[in-house]
């Protein structure tokens, strides 16, 4: 008896257990009466009906053209920079100093413009028209983006980003009142070159690293020095490029090129995991005081209170979009997801290959052996079809929200008087 009792609170204690781990029955008015699918993926695909559908189609649209974005750019970035070097020829070569600061200027001040391609370059020209030599050449080369690197950084921050900063609307938008960024700001704070501030400027996209130093109305001299440590990633990035142009004499300088591409890579890492020790590390040590709220960032939580406020009076669901609309919002959205993803995988069967140091008369940019073949114009075809159904769904929502938005306006106008 007392061993049946014992297995018999142990089979209660297992079935109690097993109950843990069973799957929540569904009331008998939500349950699928589809014959075809079992229960467990009837419930499934009844709770996909509960999605933000619109938010959900709006972020494959958004992934799917930085995906668009990215691959093409750098192609698109080399063909520029070898008809640079093209045009600059013969030319004497503190023309081709000035011009190649100068063009890195430019190409700094173009948020989506990288920093590495601009230091291949100088690495690709300087070092092969030097007069002085091949080492002097690059010696140079590693200077002249260096001062080329700070030189942008201070004109981010001061010109732009400080401008910029004047607008409560741009300080709301980029969250300077908003704990992660007040931890960034927190560390960039620090004089002297701290671990934390280094690779925060340093590992940070350039533009947008600056842009904001200069918004949060950081010191330009702190964080010109806080950016000095970028030369040990900036001198095997330009020698990359300077070895690149002497692969043809010997096996060594291709592997010296690797090896110093492995170096960049190892550098960029360090800095970008130094990034995230950082900034959590500053949530652990300052949570209260990252989190209080402060007085100087009163008109900034009441104009995020404002567009969420405004934002949910104009909410719309999937169900009150109209069938049409629906159609080719979702159908744009599917047709940039499925170009997105061929360009992704199938690259080298969309876009040729051009390296900065192809000769630019020899570029074809269309056919088997062009830039860009016939795969490549499909798929630009296909995504600029498929951004009229974000148009057609602007379009009709910029319509519909114009009534609950002057509501709201008038509502928020009396909470403010």
């Amino acid at each position: 008896p007392q061993g049946a009792a014992s297995r018999t609170e142990t089979a209660g204690s297992m079935e109690g257990g097993f109950r843990a781990f069973a799957v929540p029955e569904t009331p008998k008015a939500h349950r699928p009466s589809s014959k075809i699918l079992t229960e467990r993926v009837g419930i499934a695909l009844a709770g996909l009906q509960d999605w933000e559908w619109l938010s959900v189609v709006r972020w494959l649209y958004v992934w799917s053209w930085v995906v668009f974005i990215w691959k093409l750019v750098a192609p698109l970035l080399n063909v520029m920079l070898a008809w640079m070097s093209a045009l600059m020829g013969d030319q004497n070569f503190i023309v081709i100093l000035a011009f190649t600061f100068a063009a890195g200027m430019v190409l700094f001040m173009i948020p989506p413009v990288p920093g590495p391609p601009i230091y291949l370059f100088g690495g690709f020209v300087i070092s092969g028209k030097c007069p002085f030599g091949f080492w002097w050449g690059s010696i140079i080369c590693i200077i002249l983006c260096f001062v080329l690197k700070l030189t942008a950084c201070a004109v981010q921050q001061s010109l732009i980003g400080a401008r910029l900063g004047d607008w409560k609307s741009v300080r709301q938008m980029c969250g300077v009142h908003k704990p992660f960024v007040r931890a960034i700001e927190s560390v960039l704070r620090r004089p002297g070159l701290s671990f934390g501030k280094c690779v925060i400027l340093c590992g940070g996209p350039d533009w947008p690293t600056s842009v904001m130093a200069g918004i949060l109305r950081l010191s330009l001299v702190q964080c010109l020095l806080g950016t000095c440590p970028i030369i040990v990633n900036l001198i095997p990035l330009t020698l990359t490029g300077s070895f690149y142009l002497r692969r043809s004499e010997s096996e060594v300088w291709t592997r010296a090129g690797n090896l110093m591409f492995t170096l960049t890579v190892l550098t960029s890492v360090i800095f970008w995991a130094g990034m995230g020790w950082a900034i959590q590390n500053e949530f652990d040590t300052k949570l209260e005081e990252l989190t209080a709220p402060k007085e100087e960032f009163l008109e900034l939580d009441w104009l995020d209170y404002r567009a969420t406020y405004i934002a949910q009076r104009c909410a719309v669901e999937w169900g009150q979009v109209p069938k049409g609309v629906r159609f080719w919002y979702g159908l744009g959205a599917l047709g940039s997801v499925i170009a997105a993803q061929f360009l992704f995988w199938r690259f080298a069967s969309c876009v040729g290959s051009f390296a900065v140091t192809d000769d630019i008369d020899e570029l074809v940019w269309y056919g088997k052996d062009g830039l860009f073949k016939l795969q490549g114009l499909i798929v630009i075809g296909v995504v600029s079809v498929s951004g009229l159904g974000l148009t057609v769904f602007r379009c009709w929502q910029k319509k519909y929200r114009l009534k609950p938005a002057a509501e709201a306006e008038w509502e928020l106008k009396g909470m403010e008087g």
